[in-house]
């Protein structure tokens, strides 16, 4: 007989105590960040919002001037905060990766010290005996080993 297991492995990796905190740094370190963009966009809107009083005032070509500092101020606010998000999805891929092979290497423990010939993602089956999941055995393994939770920050 097939001697086979099943986990959830986004389970796993979510609920990692040591990703856990990673988040909470990553948050705290972006909070200000979010703080600086929402008054940067607070004065774009406030630029906008100049614009259409001076619509009544201003020539064509003096209007469309100020259109395009404002469009210009308006496309580096964007891109700067997709670099933003771009820095920060990275930094949460890498120590995802982390974690996922740390899980790799408890699993390759486990089905050799319990001759396990196959272990399956539970997202990847449609039924099984809740006696086979071994989520759980998995996560307090990954909770025992220390990783390191810093990451780069934005700058």
């Amino acid at each position: 007989a097939t001697n086979i297991r099943v986990i959830d492995m986004q389970y796993v990796i979510d609920q990692n105590s040591y990703f856990i905190e990673f988040l909470k740094k990553i948050e705290k370190d972006q909070s200000l960040y979010k703080n600086n963009f929402k008054n940067n966009e607070i004065d774009l809107q406030s630029e906008l919002a100049r614009i259409e009083e001076l619509k009544l005032i201003l020539s064509n070509s003096e209007l469309e001037k100020e259109i395009i500092l404002y469009n210009d101020k308006l496309n580096n606010f964007n891109l700067e905060i997709e670099k933003f998000n771009m820095h920060y999805e990275e930094q949460i891929n890498i120590k995802k990766n982390l974690i996922l092979n740390s899980v790799l290497e408890i699993l390759k423990k486990y089905s050799l010290k319990n001759k396990i010939d196959l272990i399956l993602d539970s997202n990847n089956y449609i039924l099984s005996s809740g006696s086979i999941n071994i989520t759980n055995i998995v996560l307090d393994e990954l909770n025992k080993k220390n990783i390191d939770t810093s990451f780069e920050k934005y700058n």
